[in-house]
């Protein structure tokens, strides 16, 4: 991945880093914090890559290959090479991070009270912060991949994508307005959290281009969509089986498009697309 390097392993996923943690990383020593502040942050990270180690056992138990685990100014990634089969991985999946979240706290916690180290019960609170903050219903945090399963079951993956990333954009507004009247770091997170939810939809809807069910385990409440690496022959007449979309009629302009090797198709929502081939394909 551009930008990012590899730090090491743990239990054979790789661990990289983004250029964009190590600027905020500069950032804060520089901002007066000094060391005290940068091992702080250095510990939460390592906090924040146990949370994310959580997600990727689950998910290589489930037969999800795991591509690396990823490190950003304000959380991590545990890249799965394939997205969940069905809710129930999902599930599983999602709430494996807050789980590892909360029992490092509880871990800290019972360490601190041991032996009266602050810089203990600091990550006794950024764990739990970690599990808590993470469970909230919305995009792309785990809570919402929680909730968008369960939703699925009942109205199908894509119009729970939908729902769950509109809720992430309310949170993010909302954490935006408590940021005016905190601290500035607040809106750099609504704006992130912001940004994720946009992409989450918009990567839900190229799924749904492509012919992706989302989950095998949910309906499909979805419009059928069409396959554009479907091969085409001339003689498919004014319909292609399995799909929705139809030649145009010889005397539309588009249609005067065509000719061999090309075709120009429209669905009954008015979508336009050019379809060429090649002799033999």
């Amino acid at each position: 991945m551009r930008w990012s390097y590899k730090i090491g392993s743990l239990f054979g996923f790789p661990i990289r880093l983004h250029i964009s943690l190590l600027i905020f990383l500069g950032f804060v020593f520089a901002s007066g914090s000094g060391f005290q502040g940068l091992i702080i942050m250095v510990a939460v990270f390592g906090s924040v890559v146990f949370h994310e180690l959580g997600h990727a056992l689950v998910a290589r138990s489930r037969g999800m290959p795991i591509v690396d685990i990823s490190l950003y100014p304000f959380g991590g990634m545990a890249r799965m090479a394939m997205p969940p089969k069905t809710s129930a991985d999902e599930i599983r999946v999602a709430l494996a991070g807050p789980l590892v979240s909360i029992l490092l706290s509880l871990g800290f916690w019972l360490a601190a009270h041991l032996t009266q180290l602050p810089f203990l019960w600091i990550l006794a609170k950024v764990n739990l912060m970690l599990g808590v903050f993470n469970l909230l219903p919305a995009l792309p945090m785990d809570g919402g991949r929680v909730l968008r399963a369960i939703l699925s079951r009942k109205m199908g993956f894509f119009r729970a994508t939908t729902i769950c990333s509109r809720l992430a954009r309310w949170l993010a507004v909302g954490i935006a307005v408590i940021g005016l009247v905190t601290t500035g770091w607040l809106i750099v997170l609504a704006t992130f959290l912001m940004f994720m939810a946009f992409a989450e939809e918009g990567t839900a809807r190229a799924r749904q281009f492509m012919g992706d069910p989302g989950y095998q385990d949910a309906p499909a409440h979805s419009r059928p969509t069409f396959d554009p690496f479907r091969r085409f022959a001339k003689g498919a007449g004014s319909h292609i089986p399995g799909s929705d979309w139809e030649v145009l009629d010889e005397n539309e302009p588009e249609a005067q498009q065509s000719g061999p090797g090309k075709r120009v198709y429209r669905d009954r929502y008015g979508n336009r697309i050019v379809v060429e081939w090649r002799d033999g394909q």
